[in-house]
């Protein structure tokens, strides 16, 4: 199977449309207000631009993945997963063409339920991680959750359609997407996006430690933060791939502005009478 991000960058013309994809929430319709009276898409209007663009189907779900692929191969439906973490952050068109280490933001999971019920089944506690104790085995734990919660999703995906048909989750070329925006330009109030894509496995980090007592980090090989788990403040877990490590993604990009539509104006087209 040959797809933008998946096994490529997009070229020009899937780049256009996903332009104009995002764009069309500007008019109004968007999930996020901005400033000047139009709108941009919320994550979940992002992630179907994206199952759009990519001929997938999302979930509409608190799954895993947000979106999926099937293709035909090898006398089965071959599947392939996407998750979608969106986020505002400073980005320079300079800096990334000089190569340096900017890396992008993905929120994988926020569930503190899960993790401490995790944790305590081992043994440990809250009051062991607001005095900084046994950080690799926090942390080894947290990040083998993502990937059973990971695991789960592929499984009932599988089990959950036609049992007259066989599937197969195909992990090593499913993907995190990572679509990156920056905060309004003053000049003109415009955005810049940029969207990659990463392996979905998480690689494991060099080290584990205690940064404050309210966040345990995975160090890289080059001592930048890979992951970050605020154990105590939500349960956020963050993952923060280096742009350079990304299988495929855009340059920097705007997106067109269509005319903004009150929804009583744009209801009165819709509807006569």
């Amino acid at each position: 199977m040959e797809r933008a991000f998946f096994t490529r960058a997009p070229n020009d013309s899937e780049l256009l449309s996903l332009r104009r994809f995002l764009a069309t929430y500007r008019d109004g319709s968007g999930g996020q207000r901005e400033a000047d009276g139009s709108s941009r898409a919320d994550s979940r209007q992002i992630e179907r631009c994206l199952a759009e663009l990519l001929y997938g189907r999302t979930t509409e779900n608190k799954s895993f993945y947000d979106f999926v692929i099937e293709s035909n191969e090898s006398g089965g439906i071959a599947v392939r997963g996407a998750s979608i973490k969106s986020k505002q952050l400073e980005l320079d068109a300079d800096s990334l063409d000089a190569g340096k280490a900017m890396r992008a933001h993905l929120e994988i999971s926020n569930s503190n339920s899960k993790d401490w019920k995790l944790c305590a089944a081992h043994g440990l506690s809250q009051r062991d991680f607001g005095d900084a104790q046994h950080a690799a085995t926090f942390g080894r734990l947290i990040l083998e959750r993502q990937i059973a919660d990971r695991e789960q999703a592929e499984t009932n995906y599988v089990t959950q359609q036609d049992a007259d048909v066989k599937r197969t989750f195909i992990t090593k070329e499913s993907i995190f997407i990572s679509v990156l925006y920056t905060p309004p330009r003053k000049k003109d109030g415009e955005r810049q996006w940029m969207v990659s894509a990463f392996p979905i496995n998480l690689p494991p980090p060099v080290r584990w430690e205690f940064r404050t007592e309210r966040s345990l980090v995975g160090y890289d090989e080059d001592g930048g933060a890979l992951y970050e788990w605020y154990g105590l403040s939500g349960s956020q877990f963050k993952y923060f791939p280096k742009l350079a490590s990304r299988l495929h993604g855009t340059g920097l990009f705007t997106l067109p502005k269509p005319a903004v539509e009150t929804l009583r104006a744009k209801s009165s087209k819709m509807f006569e009478g």
